[in-house]
């Protein structure tokens, strides 16, 4: 006998609204929201749906007019509670003309919890920096690819002003090319045992680094690495560098 279980779609809500749900544990929805859960789900008076904070916390809740949703438990009990995976991963892009919503929508579905856009002295003009699109392309992910932990997206700043920033306890690497003493990022993680420190990884722009940058973040400590033989587009080698600091911190003796 087979048993088809109904998908449960989550709903990504600011932790700060669900405290104000009050006694009767409930909240109004934006316009937004209740639009996506009854034009685009379809979801009728009395469907449960699941609420997240990204915060690590899940409750069960019933949509109750279309305007409301109902927790089903106090806001206090949360049907799942996860902590946050250590160690942190975090990925500094420079922006790029094409490919950030895929790479924000990637690295968030591996796991990333950090992003940090960077300008850089070789990103081109036409090179995007759309910061709510951002998010929304964050939240969507968040919801459909069931985190519990939302990642953090920094406002960009400049390469020269971000190296120095991260924690000197921090594992902070930086993505380069035709430098044939840079160990494999692969290398490198296979030595990590601690995940008492976070890992940040920096991408450059499609022109790559300019020298200037590359020495500042050489004297803030930053370790260079390489991601193969071959040259990578920049969203690539987002993608690549971050797909192998999640399947380390998941497979991590």
């Amino acid at each position: 006998m087979i048993v088809v279980v109904a998908e449960r779609r989550r709903l990504l809500i600011d932790s700060r609204r669900l405290q104000c749900a009050g006694e009767h544990r409930c909240f109004v929805l934006e316009e937004h929201e209740s639009r996506y859960l009854r034009k685009v789900l379809r979801l009728k008076q009395g469907a449960e749906v699941d609420v997240i904070d990204g915060r690590g916390h899940l409750w069960m809740a019933r949509l109750r007019d279309g305007q409301q949703l109902e927790l089903c438990t106090e806001i206090e009990a949360p049907s799942q509670s996860v902590i946050s995976p250590l160690p942190k991963l975090g990925l500094a892009i420079a922006l790029i003309r094409r490919g950030m919503d895929d790479v924000m929508r990637m690295a968030c579905e591996l796991g990333v919890d950090r992003l940090q856009p960077l300008d850089c002295q070789r990103s081109v003009p036409q090179a995007e920096h759309r910061p709510e699109r951002w998010s929304s392309i964050l939240q969507e992910a968040v919801e459909q690819c069931e985190r519990l932990w939302a990642p953090e997206l920094s406002a960009r700043c400049s390469a020269a002003a971000w190296w120095p920033t991260p924690s000197q306890h921090d594992l902070r690497l930086i993505a380069v090319t035709r430098e044939m003493e840079s160990p494999p990022l692969s290398a490198l993680l296979a030595s990590q045992t601690s995940v008492d420190r976070s890992i940040w990884l920096s991408i450059g722009p499609e022109g790559g680094w300019s020298d200037q940058e590359l020495a500042a973040a050489r004297a803030a400590g930053w370790i260079c690495v390489s991601l193969g033989d071959t040259i990578l587009r920049s969203s690539t080698a987002a993608v690549a560098g971050v797909s192998s600091l999640s399947n380390w911190r998941t497979f991590r003796c």
